[in-house]
């Protein structure tokens, strides 16, 4: 280089400097000076707001890219501030939006109701009863259900079976007075009393008498692979997700189910099933928006299905399932339109990505009153919750896995948050929806 141009860029970058107002090798790593989180909002709880969604991190950062290591478990070591975060139980990333949906007093109890190490699901919250019920997926043989008595405090913790039984149960809500179920079952591998089979589908349940009934558990004729969880639309059909959680337990033997993992709409009126989306990895939880226009459906397909001589308790289960991660396969929501057609019957079109998990799984979703998405982190112990466009607001952290969640309470502002070895109870002032008046 000729000395005559080194000198000029030697002066340039200590001009630069001057304007600046900082040293060149300052500028180099201008996160240094600048925390990635602090201590906000109301002293109830642990609260904590990151810094432009903890976008730009110093250099030093880790993080294991396994799909059973979260969010919080990304080392920084030259940044202390990273503790507020791990050890927070709401994390907020959009403070004016946030600080709203907690209101003035959030508190949040995590573990407040100890339970076995299986999933706990379906949580579904009966108002006129006051009273929530929820599903325990597993361990193989496992026929009881729980029923919380939320009339007490703590609440009352009671084990449950139908009448039949419904016998695996794992996704759901309560529409007009009565519980919607989709249910694994079990296809006579020994799991039910006596070899009986029973065919996986969909169920009606009275939450007050408990009598079960049937809606569907074919595909003309084709079993189906196990569904996950369901949602009715605004003209009354019954949206379920199809997935191979069944196939992972055991309860559906290999070979006995063939269909493509889809999304169905059932229609309770004339019985007809038809494939309503098949294009999602792996669907799982599913959730209409307030106006019934937009439904949202997650893509849990980072999680796949394993041999069967590959079962294991894949580090959260208390019993073997054929479980298995793939980090770079979808963790996502997404979006479609629901149209009605001339025949009454809904479509869903128009899809389009919404959102991607930044840890675990996309598990039970959520709509608030406001239409706000809470979506349940499934591998993770965590809640995020977005707005409708997609956008990340905060998240609720626990210390156990999430699956699913409900709103309970007189003002429906308590969440349940359900999941493997305990149920965690958040106080919040964001209301969830009348579930027997759910459309607007």
């Amino acid at each position: 280089m000729p000395q005559s141009l080194h000198r000029q860029i030697v002066s340039l970058l200590g001009s630069l400097s001057l304007l600046s107002g900082l040293p060149v090798a300052a500028a180099e790593d201008s996160t240094a000076s600048t925390p990635i989180a602090r201590v906000c909002g109301p002293t109830t709880a642990n609260i904590t707001c990151v810094s432009r969604y903890g976008s730009l991190l110093p250099p030093n950062y880790d993080h294991n890219p396994s799909p059973i290591n979260g969010y919080t478990s990304t080392s920084i070591p030259s940044d202390s501030s990273w503790e507020l975060v791990q050890k927070a139980g709401f994390v907020v990333f959009d403070e004016e939006l946030a600080m709203p949906i907690l209101g003035d007093n959030p508190r949040i109890f995590p573990r407040f109701i100890p339970t076995i190490p299986v999933v706990h699901e379906a949580p579904i919250y009966h108002p006129s009863t006051n009273k929530l019920f929820v599903t325990q997926d597993g361990p193989p043989g496992n026929l009881t259900n729980l029923v919380l008595d939320l009339n007490f405090d703590p609440p009352t913790v009671t084990a449950f079976v139908t009448d039949p039984i419904i016998y695996q149960p794992t996704g759901g809500i309560l529409h007009n007075d009565k519980i919607y179920w989709a249910v694994h079952g079990s296809t006579g591998n020994g799991t039910l009393e006596n070899g009986l089979a029973q065919q996986a589908g969909i169920a009606r349940v009275d939450p007050v008498t408990l009598k079960a009934e049937w809606l569907a558990n074919t595909f003309y004729g084709n079993r189906f692979n196990g569904p996950n969880d369901l949602h009715v639309a605004c003209n009354g059909d019954i949206y379920f997700t199809d997935s191979p959680y069944a196939l992972a337990l055991n309860l559906t033997p290999p070979g006995q189910a063939g269909l493509r993992y889809a999304t169905y709409r059932f229609r309770p009126e004339t019985g007809e099933i038809t494939v309503a989306d098949n294009t999602l990895q792996l669907p799982n939880g599913i959730a209409f928006s307030r106006d019934g226009k937009t439904a949202y459906i997650c893509d849990s397909g980072l999680e796949i299905l394993t041999p069967p001589d590959q079962a294991s308790d894949a580090g959260f289960y208390a019993y073997p399932i054929r479980i298995g991660f793939e980090s770079t396969n979808n963790k996502n929501i997404y979006a479609f339109d629901v149209e009605i057609d001339e025949a009454g019957a809904s479509h869903l079109t128009n899809k389009r990505h919404l959102w991607q998990s930044i840890e675990g799984i996309p598990d039970g979703l959520k709509v608030a009153a406001n239409d706000y998405l809470l979506v349940g982190g499934g591998l993770a112990p965590s809640v995020d919750i977005l707005d409708r466009r997609g956008h990340l607001i905060m998240r609720i952290q626990t210390n156990h896995p999430v699956e699913n969640l409900a709103f309970t309470g007189k003002d429906l502002t308590t969440l349940y948050l359900t999941g493997i070895g305990g149920i965690t109870k958040v106080e919040m002032n964001l209301p969830g929806p009348d579930p027997n008046n759910y459309y607007l």
